[in-house]
């Protein structure tokens, strides 16, 4: 739900962002190893965060502003930041000796601390998204680039600020789960690029973005997505065919929102 909520930004300009799993698990880790060389105290999760906070708006910011430097979609550069990722999370596990590693956490106060982060979060992102130019310029991009850099909308700059602020929402998202696992390994935050994009386009979130975003997209997607995988899971269904029915969803999802009006095929 917290990363979704930052995607929101990104998704409403037309753009996505396929390194976000790899970035949870790389982060998860840093985490775990900074925390525990500082002796797992709370200065030293305090530093941990602050150095992945760092890493993620670095990293938000590159891959807004070299998209648009290069005149590449978004797509390539975070393609770029997920075999990064993919290799920064090996390279750092191989460092350790183990497959996973593991932190103590306190898990006690973990469903009230999720519910704070998702509350905060939501109210910050709803505030940005419909009260500020912030939201309304993202959504300008997303429905007419050109007509809105005619309207003199610095587009290149919202478009590293939408970036950096996703960035800010994997930072907590990785910690929030880590909190609630204490572990992080090679295949931590698998997947979690297409859960996001399941959850928002679940939630009536246009692939295209523009006007018609919203950030209730991300909270209504993926508290039932949450529910669907869950139920699935209580039913007994196999973890490989439930990954195959969410293809079957996302399929479905695409094919009737980009439908074109006058036709079947996604536009």
């Amino acid at each position: 739900a917290i990363i979704s909520l930052g995607a929101v930004f990104v998704y409403s300009m037309g753009f996505m962002d396929v390194s976000v799993g790899q970035q949870v698990g790389v982060y998860a880790i840093l985490y775990i190893l900074i925390s525990n060389k500082m002796g797992g105290t709370t200065a030293g999760v305090a530093v941990a965060f602050i150095v992945v906070l760092a890493i993620a708006l670095a990293c938000g910011a590159f891959n807004g502003a070299v998209a648009v430097w290069l005149g590449l979609p978004s797509i390539v550069t975070s393609l770029f930041l997920m075999f990064f990722f993919t290799g920064a999370q090996l390279l750092l596990m191989e460092g350790t000796g183990n497959t996973s590693i593991s932190k103590p956490m306190d898990r006690n106060q973990y469903t009230l601390m999720l519910i704070i982060a998702i509350a905060v979060v939501a109210v910050l992102v709803t505030y940005f998204f419909k009260y500020t130019k912030f939201g309304k310029y993202t959504k300008a991009i997303g429905a007419n680039e050109i007509a809105a850099e005619q309207s003199g909308v610095n587009t290149t700059k919202w478009k590293v600020f939408a970036y950096m602020a996703f960035g800010v929402t994997v930072a907590i998202g990785a910690f929030i789960m880590l909190t609630r696992t204490g572990s992080a390994g090679k295949g931590t935050g698998t997947g979690f690029a297409m859960d996001v994009m399941i959850c928002l386009i679940l939630g009536g979130m246009p692939l295209s973005g523009g006007m018609k975003s919203k950030v209730s997209s991300a909270l209504v997607g993926t508290f039932t997505y949450v529910l669907l995988s869950n139920d699935l899971t209580t039913m007994g269904v196999d973890l490989n065919m439930i990954n195959f029915l969410k293809a079957v969803i996302f399929i479905i999802i695409v094919m009737i929102t980009c439908r074109k009006r006058d036709g079947v095929l996604p536009r």
